[in-house]
């Protein structure tokens, strides 16, 4: 898919139980720098089941990773289950980053 029909979301983690108010207070001091403040919102996602991997190389070839995801979920009736999503391990500067990839899935409709 063309990187301009991408939709993305940037998840960072937070402590478990943030102070009360927290959120609304960083959205108002960051309001002036021009950011999307009013798109930052706290979520929790219970995915359940996963196929997950370790891509090792640029993020120009996760493509190849997700080929091996997908004819995995194949052989074995799964399907996905919602956006994959990826955790950055190495910074973003690293010349052989490694990034974990992981799929939600669910049985494959039968039929």
């Amino acid at each position: 898919m063309p990187r301009e029909r991408w939709c993305w979301h940037l998840l960072l983690p937070v402590a478990a139980a943030g102070e009360p108010g927290a959120l609304e207070r960083a959205r108002e001091a960051a309001r002036s720098s021009g950011a999307a403040v009013d798109r930052v919102r706290v979520a929790t996602f219970t995915e359940g089941e996963c196929v997950e991997l370790l891509h090792v190389g640029p993020f120009s070839e996760e493509h190849v990773s997700l080929k091996v995801m997908e004819e995995f979920m194949a052989e074995r009736g799964l399907v996905a289950n919602g956006p994959h999503h990826e955790v950055y391990v190495s910074p973003l500067g690293d010349a052989d980053p490694r990034t974990v990839l992981r799929q939600p899935v669910r049985p494959a409709p039968v039929g």
